[in-house]
């Protein structure tokens, strides 16, 4: 993909640092970065703010930006923000009380780390060599963060996005969750 495409396609919003910057000034940012800045707003794409501010060059400003903190490319947000939004929910599917490590058979749990680490293999590939190893390794002490882990690295995958919540329902069948 070429810089002008993805420039196009890019929308940015302003970071904690960058709302900071506006209200108080406090990181001495030239006139013209400070309004490139100012419109940035999460709704604007990079060619919208280039037709906007004609005269200073968008690309290696909004790099500048970026690499200093004061802005964030939307998508990234929107992808931390869903995978806080999964995190909590697979903190509130698997209840505490239903993971008891009195009532998971170890046999079951072995099954269970088997579909994992498979699920974990065909979808990540060489990137779940540690999470594999993290799988091999987990015991009924340990199982509720492997899972959560495991699910947060589906989730995060193109490939297994679609069907990260019905792995993580045939791994709580499994260790009889449900």
């Amino acid at each position: 993909m070429s810089v002008s495409i993805q420039l196009i396609d890019t929308i940015y919003a302003k970071t904690a640092k960058g709302q900071q910057e506006i209200a108080e000034r406090s990181f001495g940012l030239s006139a013209r970065m400070r309004r490139l800045l100012i419109l940035i707003d999460g709704a604007k794409s990079s060619s919208v703010l280039a037709a906007l501010l004609i005269g200073l060059e968008i690309h290696p400003s909004l790099t500048e930006l970026e690499q200093a903190g004061f802005i964030q490319d939307i998508r990234i947000i929107e992808r931390n923000i869903e995978t806080a939004i999964a995190e909590k929910s697979l903190e509130q599917s698997i209840a505490p009380q239903a993971l008891s490590p009195s009532v998971i058979d170890p046999l079951l749990l072995e099954q269970a780390k088997n579909l994992m680490a498979e699920s974990a293999k065909q979808f990540l590939g060489l990137m779940a060599n540690s999470l594999i190893t993290e799988i091999q390794a987990c015991n009924i002490d340990n199982y509720k963060q492997t899972i959560a882990r495991w699910n947060m690295a589906l989730r995060q995958s193109h490939k297994a996005k679609q069907q990260a919540d019905q792995y993580v329902d045939a791994v709580k069948t499994l260790i009889g969750l449900e």
